[in-house]
């Protein structure tokens, strides 16, 4: 019998373990996540750690695999809340796309099953790449890492661990892995249990750093700083130094930094000096950063700048104190550890200490060397002793609320016939600032003045009063600051939160105005003007956009394509500006509690819907990040416009004036054009004006060209503006009237109108007042450049054509 047990425990161990598998790979396919079999990857192959290349047989397409392992510190629950966070941020291109979970054959290991990055990490790809690369590869590099990071940071995820050997890159472009960043707190609290013993004894200055461990953005300023220097120079920070030298990281803390790189862009280098300012209040947020890259220009034949070249105990709690005799005993032993291991906790969990905030160095450079901590845990102790129970016994030292609370200044209730002397003295010693407790010499005083006569103490305390040693010092803050109200009151309170929503509002009706009344290909130019008239940050607006998907903002996400696709607030993203044009065509919302007094709802989602599906043949049309497909983009223009948008019918009429998707026909797109223009397009009519111009679809007819160009010029047509200043210049449907096409091209010219800029130049030449056209036609400069990344250059040429017509 004794020799079945082994064999009945291990049949019981194997039956438990295909249990939890069944009941993984159940919620697994219950939540939608894809689950794959071992055996459909093959050539797997140990890239380092745990993470493994492989291939997928059936498609040869290259994955990696990461191993993981779930337990009391990370579930299913955490695996599966992880894979959904995954979800919403993958539409980002910069993030590694999640393919499903398998699991290992002859093993309990099930590993994720992630996007392949073929150039490997950040730090190999400029090992092997640096010598190959100009200063526009590398700024492309740093903004693509600052427009993720925003990107994170905007759905309120703090990286935590950001630094080149995390930071992957596959074909020349950053991807980002965003699995287990949630992990880094519960590794953080385990470290001080582990270094520092149970967190109820723990200095809370300490659990104040340790709790805003993966929660502070400029943390993730700092080391974008020490990346953003990486990439100018190629190297890694201080790469002669050991990252585990304890020197380094007092170095770093007291302000050391690398040099500047010769040749560096003086911008770039004020980019990156300001991230990586020891002060965390210093830093830029980062959609400054991201608005501060995009503003950086590198001229073709290169740049050049001048850059000029007694021990304290510290882990003192009542199981780490014995007793011998009824006397105490202290083991001084393993104490010189504590700082080596401080560190290696932080390159555990947070990178290297190159890229590490340094606010976070200075607080783990005093463990082991702060005096005062150890006389907080000596207040707790002091305090046990005159309970006889544990600190927080009910609640789990694993418990993060625990630690906040701490921090916030929850302590244990005083205990009913404590001497009055004895709860000063550890009451004093567990004071949130450190400064404001006794040394040991204060405490050993104090302790020996107490006398306990023989009959007993009586004390009068209340056993149920919370210790807080913040409620005094904040009651008498508001008492002093009372009577401060009454001689001076404060400012009116404006929140900027709602200021910002309420443009954003404003913009999008803006947006919704000028996709209505101009050309696209204006778009941008009106939308940027629009935004800087209002000295709004454009990075900013996207930031906010972004961040507000799933709440106020979920329908703007036409707006939020429209900025990704024209580079406002960020850099040129096709396939981010594809995707929120997708998310706009598919929408649903729920307009039950639609307010009355707020543009509809209701119309609202139609307009954001529509612009999505217009912007998205568009994409077609042009071959923008899917293959060029011009009857794709004619079927969703038609289908948006026999939905009955007369806009969209307009597109339309152009894909038959031009053949794209459809057999060319002038007369049928006239016909398109007119019904739009009669039914109220304001583009129809200026198209309609330009077909009576060209002949194109009917006869030239100069009367109904002005006739319709003033109509929707009266109501706001840029185009049709300067169509109607070229008839007076010319004379063309209407009498000649300089003076008059001078105002018109005036009026257009100022609403940035590029056609209207260089004949409103031009009649300033004809005038010999050559100042004035000059000015123009350095404006009209400005404008050229940016429009041969869009195509308003084609509109220019249109437009230039149309006046020698006249």
């Amino acid at each position: 019998m004794s020799q079945d047990k082994p064999n009945e425990h291990e049949d019981t161990k194997e039956w438990e373990t295909w249990m939890d598998n069944l009941i993984i790979e159940d919620t697994l396919q219950k939540e939608n996540i894809p689950f794959y079999q071992y055996s459909e990857f093959e050539n797997v192959k140990l890239i380092s750690g745990n993470i493994y290349e492989a291939i997928f047989k059936i498609s040869q397409k290259t994955i990696a695999l990461k191993c993981f392992y779930l337990n009391d510190k990370f579930t299913l629950e955490n695996l599966i809340n992880e894979i959904k966070r995954h979800r919403k941020l993958e539409i980002h291109d910069n993030i590694l796309k999640f393919y499903g979970i398998t699991k290992q054959e002859n093993a309990n290991n099930y590993m994720i099953i992630l996007e392949y990055s073929n150039n490997g990490s950040l730090r190999q790809y400029l090992k092997t790449n640096f010598q190959k690369m100009d200063w526009n590869t590398k700024l492309n590099l740093a903004k693509q890492i600052s427009n993720v990071l925003m990107y994170l940071h905007s759905n309120e995820i703090i990286h935590g661990k950001l630094n080149s050997e995390n930071i992957l890159v596959q074909n020349g472009n950053i991807k980002l892995n965003v699995f287990g960043l949630t992990k880094i707190m519960p590794e953080s609290l385990n470290f001080l249990q582990n270094i520092l013993g149970p967190i109820q004894y723990i200095d809370p200055q300490y659990l104040e750093i340790f709790g805003a461990i993966g929660k502070n953005k400029s943390s993730d300023i700092f080391s974008l700083g020490i990346i953003l220097w990486e990439i100018s120079s190629g190297n890694s920070p201080f790469e002669m130094e050991p990252s585990s030298n304890i020197d380094l990281l007092n170095n770093i803390v007291k302000g050391k930094r690398e040099m500047i790189i010769l040749g560096t862009p003086s911008k770039y280098k004020e980019i990156y000096t300001d991230c990586w300012k020891h002060n965390g209040n210093s830093r830029p947020d980062i959609s400054q950063v991201v608005k501060n890259l995009s503003e950086i220009i590198i001229p073709c034949e290169g740049v050049e700048i001048k850059t000029p070249q007694l021990q304290p105990y510290n882990d003192e709690n009542s199981e780490n104190i014995l007793v011998q005799n009824g006397n105490i005993k202290l083991n001084v032993f393993g104490l010189t550890k504590i700082m080596p291991e401080s560190l290696n906790f932080l390159q555990n969990i947070l990178g290297p200490i190159q890229y590490i905030d340094p606010q976070y160095l200075e607080i783990f450079g005093a463990i082991g060397k702060n005096k005062s901590s150890d006389i907080f845990s000596l207040g707790i102790i002091l305090w046990e002793i005159s309970s006889g129970n544990s600190p927080f016994e009910m609640e789990p030292s694993s418990n993060i609320d625990l630690l906040n609370n701490i921090v916030k200044g929850k302590r244990e209730m005083i205990i009913l016939g404590t001497p009055s002397k004895y709860k000063e003295i550890y009451t004093d010693c567990w004071k949130h600032n450190g400064n404001s407790r006794p040394d040991i010499s204060q405490v050993v005083k104090n302790l020996s003045e107490i006398i306990i006569p023989c009959e007993g103490v009586e004390i009068k305390t209340p056993q149920l009063q919370p210790y807080n040693d913040e409620v005094i010092s904040v009651k008498s803050e508001i008492s002093n600051k009372q009577k401060e109200k009454e001689v001076k009151s404060d400012p009116p309170f404006v929140d900027v939160a709602d200021e910002v929503n309420m443009f954003i509002k404003d913009l999008f009706e803006f947006f919704i105005d000028i996709y209505i009344k101009q050309f696209v290909l204006i778009h941008p130019i009106l939308v940027k003007n629009y935004i800087r008239e209002h000295n709004k940050n454009p990075v900013e607006i996207l930031y906010e956009m972004i961040s507000n998907q799933s709440h106020s903002h979920y329908r703007l996400t036409s707006l939020i394509g429209f900025f990704y696709k024209n580079g406002i607030g960020t850099i040129v993203d096709n396939k981010m500006a594809f995707k929120f044009f997708s998310l706009a065509t598919t929408e649903i919302i729920d307009i039950k509690n639609a307010s009355p007094n707020s543009l509809s709802l209701r119309k609202l989602h139609e307009n954001n819907r529509e612009i999505g599906f217009i912007y998205l043949a568009d994409m077609h049309l042009n071959g923008l990040v899917v293959k060029k497909n011009q009857k794709k983009a004619f079927k969703i223009y038609s289908k948006v416009a026999n939905e009955g948008s007369i806009r969209a019918s307009e597109f339309v009429a152009k894909c038959y004036k031009l053949g794209y998707g459809v057999e060319k026909n002038e007369k049928k797109a006239f016909e398109l054009t007119l019904r739009s223009a009669e039914e109220g397009c304001l583009v129809g009519q200026s198209q309609v004006s330009y077909c009576h111009f060209k002949g194109m679809g009917t006869s030239v007819d100069y009367s109904e060209a002005f006739s319709w160009a003033m109509i929707s010029a009266l109501s706001g047509n840029i185009f049709a503006m300067t169509i109607i200043g070229l008839c007076y210049y010319n004379g063309a449907g209407i009498g000649k009237d300089y003076e008059a096409g001078f105002k018109w091209f005036l009026k257009a010219a100022e609403k940035e109108c590029s056609n209207a800029q260089y004949n409103l130049g031009h009649c300033y030449k004809n005038g010999n007042k050559e100042v004035k056209a000059f000015e123009w036609f350095k404006n009209l400069q400005k404008m050229i450049i940016p429009m041969a990344n869009t195509g308003l250059e084609n509109v220019f040429m249109r437009d230039m054509e149309l006046e020698k017509i006249l």
